[in-house]
């Protein structure tokens, strides 16, 4: 017997078998005689008896080797198989989005965590840099040959503030409470000048701040103070080194308040920065999560408060609609939430603005290193009274409110007249900046911003420009000070700035933001890509080495074909490259012809 004419998952079909005797081929089989027709397109069938048309194993000199079983369909299934594994496992990271898993592992607020160490300990330098109004007419303004004060910008002085958080405790009501502590260096690198040599001319504060104060009282107090200015000899306008004007000097007034009213002044030497930057010891209390009532990395308490008692917050009557005298909800300006959107605002709190500071979206922009970030800048109406939002700041009713452009500090400075505005009266009332000469606001130099990575909600930029001012009102008594009535002085201006973050961050903000999806992009693509490639090609390679493509011709292909199994009465067989058809119980004639 040569070969069993058998298809996989045959079972219930004739037995067949084919035998070579010389030049003779009988055919037998369980229900019949079995004839073998070459289909070579003659009527009768032709025997080929050369050693050629033999069966392959009863050539001469050939021995009968095993034959492999080999599945024609293994090598489709595994392509196929592949192509589908690879689709899967790009949905599964599509879905996944690993870069966000490795972002949120690493941004969100718990300790040891990436944002975490950067937050306890900012590797980076915020610059104060200030710009001193040098008043260049004090003779002539203070013997009235001229009309208006006049003042030249000099700066900047640049210092270096650092700041790291102290005493944290991790709250159950997932807040966190810790104590910041500042250090501020003086950086000549980025200064014009030693500000222990450099000489400039400025007000008094002191002796205009305690006469402004006093406009309201009786003319006996304010006849006993001019008196005492006299007695201590205080001129309104002193020449000062630029560090003492700074950081302190003494003052008699000052000296003779603190000793008569130590409740009320508590230090020696006034220096207008040093009572600025003097913010104490704050107790902060921070949320790290987004709620209904306070976004991520907010304040939610300071000092054990949600409001400012100096504007007039009171526990009792806590209105949370009122954000004029809340620090709660309020941002350090450290960090920001996370995944901030365009249309979202922000309020800035610190000691030394007194008050809240709101920003809001301005245009999309780039960092130095190349990711996008979103800048923001002061709302419009961020010092106009008529703004709701600034009710509180005009606590006197019995006085007209500070014009626009202005905003009270008082409270927080010892009930001095101090005011802020932005830098050279910026969009504030034209009669603030018409009193004097020297003042010249320019929206490119003046204005401020905050540069802000949407993503990870870390300020990348910031430009912070604020002006102090001295309100002196309309004294009496006091000849001295006369000449400065009803006068908004401007002080300094002051930018805070963070010029760029390390390398190591912005390295990490960029794989972030910016390689990480990107990658992660392209890995879907590239894996959704190939495996759409290896089904298409597994498909199209069953169809070809199936004969899909092929119809009622003679072929020369080594496949069995599976779609002719499915004939009940025919088989193929491999026959030197040739079909040949096995037909059980022959047609008549071809059996009469046999018998003969």
């Amino acid at each position: 017997m040569d070969e069993r004419l058998m298809e996989p998952g045959e079972t219930n079909q004739p037995e067949t078998t084919v035998e070579v005797f010389g030049d003779r081929v009988n055919e037998t089989s369980s229900s019949g005689n079995v004839w073998l027709l070459e289909n070579n397109g003659d009527n009768k069938p032709q025997m080929d008896n050369s050693p050629r048309g033999r069966p392959p194993g009863q050539q001469p000199g050939h021995q009968k080797k095993k034959r492999k079983n080999n599945d024609p369909y293994k090598g489709y299934v595994k392509v196929f198989v592949s192509g589908l594994l690879l689709m899967g496992l790009a949905y599964f990271v599509h879905f996944l989005e690993p870069v966000q898993v490795i972002r949120d592992f690493n941004m969100n607020m718990r300790e040891g965590s990436y944002i975490y160490r950067m937050w306890k300990a900012p590797p980076i330098k915020l610059y104060i840099k200030v710009f001193i109004f040098n008043i260049t007419n004090a003779a002539q303004f203070l013997n009235g040959e001229d009309k208006k004060l006049r003042v030249a910008e000099v700066g900047p002085y640049t210092y270096s503030e650092t700041v790291v958080n102290e005493e944290i405790v991790w709250n159950n009501n997932k807040t966190m409470s810790f104590t910041p502590r500042r250090n501020v260096q003086f950086e000549p690198e980025m200064s014009i000048g030693d500000p222990d040599v450099d000489i400039v001319t400025v007000a008094n504060i002191p002796l205009l701040g305690i006469a402004s104060l006093l406009h309201n009282s009786s003319t006996g107090l304010n006849l006993a103070l001019s008196t005492l200015v006299s007695y201590l000899d205080s001129q309104p306008i002193l020449n000062l080194s630029v560090s003492s004007f700074l950081w302190g000097y003494e003052d008699p007034l000052v000296r003779l308040a603190k000793n008569v009213l130590p409740s009320w002044i508590n230090f020696a030497q006034f220096g207008i920065l040093d009572r600025m930057l003097d913010e104490g010891i704050n107790r902060v209390t921070m949320s790290l999560q987004n709620t209904n009532e306070t976004s991520q990395f907010s304040i939610q308490r300071l000092n054990g408060s949600p409001g400012l008692q100096q504007w007039g917050y009171k526990p009792e009557d806590d209105d949370r609609t009122n954000h004029c005298n809340r620090v709660e909800g309020t941002l350090e300006g450290y960090l920001f939430p996370n995944n901030i959107q365009k249309n979202q605002s922000f309020t800035i709190y610190r000691r030394a603005f007194c008050r809240p500071l709101t920003i809001e979206y301005d245009r999309t922009g780039v960092s130095r290193t190349g990711y996008p970030i979103y800048m923001f800048k002061f709302a419009k109406n961020l010092l106009d009274p008529s703004n709701p939002d600034n009710a509180c700041y005009c606590k006197n009713r019995q006085e007209a409110c500070l014009p626009s452009g202005l905003s009270d500090l008082s409270p927080c400075y010892y009930n001095f007249p101090v005011a802020i505005s932005l830098p050279h009266f910026l969009n504030g009332n034209k009669s603030l900046h018409e009193a004097l000469d020297g003042v010249s606001p320019d929206y490119k130099k003046h204005s401020s911003s905050v540069g802000i990575q949407a993503e990870v909600g870390v300020p990348v930029t910031v430009n912070i420009r604020l002006q102090t001012n001295l309100v002196v009102k309309k004294t009496k008594m006091i000849p001295r000070v006369k000449r400065f009535n009803n006068l908004v002085i401007p002080i300094f201006w002051m930018q805070v700035e963070l010029i760029d973050l390390p390398f190591s961050v912005n390295l990490v903000i960029y794989l972030l933001t910016e390689i990480g999806p990107m990658l992660q992009k392209a890995f879907i693509v590239g894996c959704f890509g190939a495996g759409l490639i290896l089904v298409f090609f597994a498909n199209l390679r069953y169809a070809w080495r199936s004969g899909i493509f092929w119809k009622n011709s003679r072929r020369t292909a080594t496949i069995i074909s599976y779609r002719q199994k499915q004939r009940q009465h025919e088989k193929v067989i491999w026959r030197h490259s040739r079909y040949s058809q096995l037909f059980i119980n022959p047609p008549a004639a071809l059996h009469e012809g046999r018998t003969r």
